[in-house]
């Protein structure tokens, strides 16, 4: 009989289907050819009754919503939240506004939540059964953004919040841009945890500040230090034309797929975690 305590789980996560045509191909690629096993649908993507169309013909892959406040127009109407848009009425283009808003104190709680929960609306209007929630560029870890996201969650009975981070390796020494980037998210990434209510946030995530860049020896590294329990792989899987991204090349490889029956390691979708 199976030790469940000794067992390891990975969801290879997928984010921001909906935000293109080449992700959308690299994403649907993946699940079909390689170890994708699940994805985050851009939550105010364009035409949402598409995406759903094109994800039934896969109804193996689990699905989730990736929150923004970032890039684009919000859902809700503009005027209804007002501290998260700019005078054309849509979200700024860097995190680092966002950031800013935050610390200066003008991103108003109730307009994130207000927005988020019409994100959420929307994708499930639009057909879709969500498992978990996460947000682009990782803008649930900053304080405001991720308990509106809980309040969220708790709302719409989804169980899965991505706010489990990696720890530091010694390759991020080689990597300075990326180590001060994965330190300041996961300094907040506390800190908003310590905010946050007695929801389930999932399992430990990996590659926050190495998806787009996944290559075969990074997911294989990633892969060896896989301890007992639940993990989540975050990549992005581009398919343009016939160049594929490191991250589509290295989750359609063998070797890799390989590494993880030598480890025994379960791949599965949020919904099986909880």
């Amino acid at each position: 009989m199976t030790d469940e305590r000794a067992a390891i789980r990975l969801v290879v996560n997928a984010d921001g289907f909906g935000e293109s045509d080449a992700l959308d191909r690299g994403v649907l690629r993946g699940y079909r050819d390689g170890v994708v096993t699940s994805t985050s649908v851009l939550a105010n993507c364009n035409d949402p009754l598409a995406r759903v169309a094109l994800l039934r013909a896969t109804p193996g892959l689990g699905v989730g919503a990736h929150l923004t406040l970032l890039g684009g127009a919000p859902v809700s109407p503009a005027s209804a939240v007002r501290s998260l848009v700019g005078p054309e009425g849509l979200f700024p283009t860097q995190a680092s506004e966002l950031v800013l808003a935050w610390a200066n104190g003008t991103m108003r709680g109730d307009d994130v939540e207000r927005e988020l929960d019409a994100q959420v609306g929307r994708l499930r209007d639009a057909g879709l059964t969500l498992d978990h929630l996460s947000t682009r560029h990782h803008i649930g870890f900053l304080p405001t953004v991720g308990r509106a996201v809980e309040a969220v969650a708790r709302r719409h009975g989804i169980a899965g919040i991505r706010m489990a981070m990696e720890r530091p390796t010694l390759a991020w020494v080689a990597q300075v841009p990326r180590a001060l980037m994965a330190t300041a998210l996961g300094g907040l990434a506390w800190l908003t945890r310590r905010q946050m209510g007695l929801l389930r946030h999932g399992p430990q995530s990996w590659g926050y500040v190495a998806s787009g860049h996944l290559d075969e020896i990074r997911i294989l590294e990633i892969i060896g230090r896989l301890a007992p329990g639940s993990h989540e792989l975050i990549c992005r899987p581009l398919a343009v034309g016939d160049a594929p991204n490191p991250d589509l090349v290295a989750l359609v490889s063998p070797r890799v797929r390989h590494a993880l029956g030598r480890r025994g390691i379960e791949l599965c979708r949020w919904s099986e975690l909880f």
